[in-house]
């Protein structure tokens, strides 16, 4: 369920425990002391909330968010359920969603799913429209986004079906269920471009969808997987993947621009060109997630990230929104895959959640999935985020 990186294994490209003992080590494991003054705490109470049993969104990766004028949030989630969770599991029957949204209120206290169609027959938020003649089935999956005004602007991979990527379940088609059928389904895709939507607030009413003005067959950046809004100019950060590591490239525009799907200008490391192929990526000594976090606290930039296809979760400051990252920081070692005697669980995508820093802490959220898909059904903490403290003394090295 996720992207290069979604269901099945990291990002891919770069999700529950499969017995109650495990989950049992889990919750033991409350915390992780890097030093004695600088703690990163599972916060237990933001993940009660967010995931829940039934009424929403029962479980979900992507989990990017952005603050809205009213003071919610919003959550952009890729692959994910809606329905009842009856003594932990879902019904393999549960259709799943390509992608929809998540309110949390103000207070904190409760959440809102967004998605068309209804309850009982739900339909992905947003979905591509195909050329005339093209049957190809084609889908998004949300990344990063921002907010002016009165308008919300969401990045999406523009994702598609390849047959020839597809798994084969060595059942009939008379024998295969609806989890053998979405398992054959998990790696057959690609990423066909990026597109920017829009939406009106505070009722979410999509208001259109533009192509980004690269050519993303030529340069292959996943822009918008990152957004950060800084010094009147919105940063536009996206993976540019090679094999076994992923790169950032940034690009920006001013705030004040009619339209943000073009005119862009691209960091070469020392200035900004309007010629993409000049584009520099931010150099760290680790492959970032597919999806990850750049973000201003106080004069200092930060860089979040989980490494590609690993366990553990790290952060780097700069002076600068597109280079100069070091002051590198272990911040958790996620311990699903560890625990998980089977291997199937992995954990990936980190992602700070700068609105909700509180007592100088962060938030940060990362995804849960298995390599076999029937999982995710079994057990629903196979498939949802977890959620942590981190404290930004730890981030920043102050004692």
């Amino acid at each position: 369920m996720k992207k290069i990186n979604r269901f099945f294994i990291v990002k891919t490209v770069n999700k529950l425990f499969v017995i109650s003992l495990i989950g049992l080590l889990f919750s033991c494991q409350k915390k992780v002391t890097n030093s004695e003054k600088m703690t990163v705490v599972i916060d237990e109470k933001f993940s009660s909330m967010f995931n829940i049993d039934s009424g929403g969104i029962t479980g979900a990766d992507g989990i990017f968010s952005v603050p809205l004028p009213d003071g919610s949030s919003v959550f952009f989630l890729g692959d994910c359920f809606l329905g009842k969770v009856v003594d932990g599991s879902r019904n393999v029957n549960t259709t799943m969603l390509r992608n929809s949204f998540v309110v949390v209120n103000k207070g904190q206290t409760e959440t809102r799913a967004i998605y068309r169609g209804e309850y009982d027959n739900p339909i992905s938020l947003i979905e591509p429209e195909n050329e005339p003649g093209d049957t190809t089935y084609r889908w998004y999956w949300p990344g990063h986004g921002f907010v002016k005004n009165d308008t919300l602007y969401v990045f999406a991979l523009n994702m598609y079906n390849e047959p020839s990527a597809k798994i084969k379940i060595e059942k009939s088609e008379e024998e295969q269920d609806a989890v053998d059928k979405l398992t054959e389904d998990m790696f057959a895709f690609r990423v066909g471009g990026v597109d920017l939507h829009s939406f009106t607030l505070p009722d979410f009413k999509h208001i259109e969808t533009k192509k980004l003005g690269y050519d993303y067959a030529e340069y292959q950046i996943d822009f918008g997987n990152c957004v950060m809004v800084d010094n009147e100019y919105v940063y536009i950060y996206g993976t540019k993947n090679f094999p076994g590591i992923a790169k950032v490239h940034t690009a920006r525009i001013p705030l004040s621009s009619k339209t943000f799907y073009d005119n862009w200008e691209y960091s070469t490391g020392d200035g900004w060109n309007k010629d993409i192929s000049k584009s520099l990526p931010i150099e760290i000594d680790l492959g970032v997630s597919e999806q990850f976090s750049i973000f201003r606290y106080k004069d200092k930039y930060i860089l979040l990230t989980q490494e590609r296809g690993g366990t553990e979760i790290f952060t780097y400051t700069s002076d600068y929104p597109d280079k100069g990252f070091g002051n590198k920081k272990f911040i958790y070692h996620t311990p699903e895959h560890g625990l998980d005697s089977t291997k199937n669980i992995y954990a990936y995508n980190a992602l700070a959640h700068v609105q909700y820093i509180e007592n100088d802490e962060l938030l940060v959220s990362y995804c849960v999935n298995s390599t076999r898909v029937r999982d995710v059904f079994e057990n629903v903490d196979a498939y949802r985020a977890r959620f942590l403290r981190v404290p930004m003394k730890l981030i920043l090295n102050e004692e």
